[in-house]
């Protein structure tokens, strides 16, 4: 990567935070539009764009940022009102820069028909400004802009280390100069895995802001008001967990907007405030992050669910919600009412081994809780083996371990009495279609696996204790393969399924359920 290039990405990068934050300032000024502070620091946000765009001769932006400007200027010397309409405009504006931002860095950043008439409907444009030279302040760098494919490459190194450093180990035998070498090694190994999990983590509360604009344009659509709150502190998730958040979050806010908030004429009817909110709060629990999402509108109906589950054949519940194809919408809209969205969001946070819930309140309002580990890389595991074959469980869904009782069968599937409760389990090697090995006698286990959906039990060949774990994705048809959730490269070099504690909980209750 040359200077330039360098240069180029850097530009990049920061306009697109610049641009999250105009947008979150614009929405803000909307609600208070006497505050000059947010007036003082968008007109910044855009001079900056300006500055930048003219520095790369990026023609098209500059000119666009120059109007855009000229707009902002005539807001803070009270020729201009910050009414409703006015922030829709200077909102389109920011998106029409974001995208001609885009385009400029990709080649090809000359304005669209469309950008050339909003930019016409902001102000007459000027074809032969001169732009002042904007300051240059130097500043002492205390961060870098480390893009996200090198952190995955470093933790990828991590991995690596720790397969050579057990190969080491191996080798070192009963050395005891080199076991102490091979042990400062592993504390060395320690610190750097998470040094690099540490880099990895980003604040949750930037990645909440633009879901502000996402209230405000389906709140419109649906001839609403509907404001967002976001609280979520210093919480910080691996950037992973980031991105995989956008579309559950997305699907939950369009739901409560289009299901649960009611129209301001209602809301007032109730005597509440005419306008809704929809609050998002994230913090730290002992095992990870919950992330909150509420709202003080309708609550689910009870009623509605308990007939359309009782169409379906299912129990009436809550978290019906989440299933495949349920829904109670009374009519089908570009929102909602298709019986998709919120399968999808159990989905996407079961994939990030996580939770989620439902609690409601009539006539006051819903909430859905996300509970999720803090990084979806490095999990600590717990290893078996079943057949010769080694897999890794998540520990935290380990309950606890046992002896088989000698009388409980060799089939598939089977009930154990543990302190009275009735466990289901299966056999870890028919689950995969494993085949014992001939000659060799094992003393078979019982591992207890918890999830929100109950408890099950494993049976394995082997118990090999916990160790750290880099959680690889599967690829192609190994993606859907029932019980997996990922695999792994141990300490020894062997590649390990990582199991899906949910699903094979599901497997052992529905057999059971079957049998009985």
């Amino acid at each position: 990567m040359n200077e330039l290039t360098e240069l180029i990405e850097a530009f990049r990068s920061e306009s697109e935070e610049i641009f999250d934050r105009l947008e979150e300032l614009l929405l803000r000024l909307e609600q208070t539009p006497d505050d000059d502070e947010l007036l003082h620091e968008i007109f910044r946000g855009a001079h900056t764009i300006k500055g930048n765009a003219a520095c790369f001769q990026y023609d098209g932006l500059t000119a666009f940022a120059h109007v855009v400007e000229e707009v902002l200027e005539s807001l803070r010397n009270g020729a201009t009102q910050p009414t409703g309409p006015c922030i829709s405009r200077l909102l389109e504006a920011v998106d029409a820069m974001r995208d001609l931002a885009a385009r400029a860095v990709a080649g090809n950043g000359a304005l669209t028909p469309r950008q050339e008439a909003l930019m016409a409907a902001l102000g007459a444009p000027e074809t032969a400004a001169t732009f002042a030279t904007h300051e240059t302040v130097h500043r002492t760098a205390h961060s870098l802009r480390v893009g996200i494919d090198k952190l995955d490459r470093m933790l990828d190194l991590t991995g690596e280390i720790a397969i050579a450093r057990g190969r080491v180990r191996e080798l070192a035998g009963l050395d005891e100069r080199l076991l102490d070498a091979v042990r400062d090694l592993d504390g060395l190994c320690f610190n750097l895995q998470e040094l690099v999990m540490r880099a990895r983590m980003v604040a949750l509360a930037p990645a909440l802001r633009p879901f502000q604009r996402v209230v405000r344009d389906v709140a419109a659509s649906r001839q609403k008001r509907v404001l967002l709150t976001i609280e979520a502190g210093d919480v910080e998730v691996d950037s992973t967990v980031v991105e995989q958040l956008r579309d559950p979050i997305t699907h939950m806010v369009r739901n409560a907007i289009d299901h649960g908030i009611e129209t301001p004429a209602e809301r007032t009817a109730r005597g509440k405030d005419a306008t809704g909110t929809i609050r998002i709060t994230a913090s730290h629990d002992r095992s990870g992050i919950t992330i909150c999402l509420s709202d003080d509108g309708n609550g689910l109906d009870a009623e509605r669910i308990a007939r359309r589950a009782q169409e379906l054949g299912l129990a009436p519940d809550e978290n019906l919600i989440f299933e495949p194809g349920f829904s109670t919408a009374g009519s089908v809209t570009d929102i909602s009412g298709r019986g998709v969205g919120m399968d999808v969001v159990r989905k996407n946070v079961e994939a990030l081994r996580g939770t989620i819930s439902v609690a409601s309140q009539p006539g006051r309002g819903t909430a859905i809780t996300i509970r999720l580990p803090l990084t979806v890389s490095v999990i600590e595991g717990f290893v078996i083996a079943a057949a010769g074959e080694t897999y890794v469980l998540p520990i935290d869904t380990v309950a606890e371990c046992l002896d088989l009782p000698a009388d409980s069968g060799g089939g598939p599937f089977g009930i154990l009495n543990l302190r009275g409760e009735v466990l289901p389990f299966l056999r870890l090697r028919d689950l995969f279609g494993l085949r014992a090995i001939p000659g060799v006698t094992v003393r078979e286990s019982v591992v207890v696996v918890q999830h929100d959906k109950g408890r099950a039990g494993i049976v394995v060949d082997e118990l090999h204790g916990a160790s750290d774990t880099v959680l690889k994705p599967m690829g192609g048809l190994l993606r859907q393969a029932a019980g997996v959730a990922g695999s792994s490269i141990l300490g020894t070099g062997r590649v390990a399924l990582v199991l899906d504690a949910r699903e094979i909980v599901r497997c052992a209750i529905q057999s059971q359920t079957a049998t009985h």
